[in-house]
């Protein structure tokens, strides 16, 4: 079975973030994943992983004004320049703290950008940074997030985001498969998984309705991370979901799993 990252964004919401580390690393995991580690303060961050011996294996980089409503910057245009300059600060605390991937998100374009636009828009951003990316030995991701929760996000379906990667055609720019995201674009995750295996890099999961974990909804996620193993998956499956009772409760399906905790 494929190991797993506990995501800090969703889990123990209850904790400040950086009780959240501690509390992982009670829990068993030797690895995390979170949204925008750049707000907090970066040396206690590196500090905090060295001493509980966790690495953060993905996170989001500064995503434009999030407070504002933006959810990315790679389809916004006119804002290249900010988008560079905060994939540069993702990828120096990226080797900071020793985090390989980055989730770089496609957002939601401003009124009067055509589907062409900010696709062009996107490919180009990409294009622009993978060179980066790939001098530090960093992969950056794209994902795609259905329109029921974000919406107006431009990559709202696996196909668009598959679609971007393979345009770009850069061996450091790959897809993030959401199992979650992709069942509420009504996609069939397994399908998704097997037609763009390839490409993919980084996997999440949770069930469906209400994004808790697995075993709370109606979603075959079981059969998900078994058809991850038999497709040769080794990357890392994050638990982006909202515990249906707490954290601790909500990890106890994982002890139906013969895998370590990572």
């Amino acid at each position: 079975m494929p190991n797993f990252a506990a995501n800090l964004s969703m889990l123990w919401q209850e904790l400040d973030p950086y009780q959240r580390f501690e509390a992982a690393a009670e829990a068993g995991f030797t690895h995390i994943e979170m949204l925008f580690p750049h707000e907090l303060n970066p040396d206690r961050l590196e500090f905090i992983l060295h001493r509980l011996g966790l690495t953060m294996v993905l996170f989001n980089p500064a995503a434009g004004n999030w407070a504002g409503g933006e959810r990315g910057l790679l389809s916004l245009p006119g804002r290249e320049v900010e988008f560079i300059r905060a994939m540069r600060d993702a990828i120096q605390l990226a080797l900071r703290i020793g985090t390989t991937k980055l989730n770089t998100l496609v957002g939601v374009p401003p009124a009067g950008v055509t589907d062409e636009d900010a696709e062009a828009m996107v490919i180009a951003n990409l294009l622009r940074v993978a060179p980066l990316a790939q001098e530090a030995g960093i992969t950056l991701l794209v994902e795609a997030i259905n329109n029921i929760d974000m919406p107006g996000y431009w990559a709202s379906n696996v196909a668009t985001a598959a679609h971007l990667v393979e345009s770009v055609h850069h061996p450091s720019v790959r897809l993030q498969l959401d199992q979650y995201h992709a069942v509420m674009a009504n996609e069939d995750p397994i399908a998704c998984l097997h037609a763009h295996m390839p490409l993919v890099a980084h996997v999440q999961i949770a069930d469906v309705p209400g994004r808790h974990e697995p075993g709370t909804g109606s979603q075959p996620i079981g059969e998900f991370l078994k058809d991850l193993d038999r497709a040769g998956y080794e990357g890392y499956v994050g638990l982006e979901y909202r515990p249906l009772v707490d954290t601790p409760t909500s990890l106890r399906w994982l002890r139906t799993y013969t895998t370590r905790l990572r």
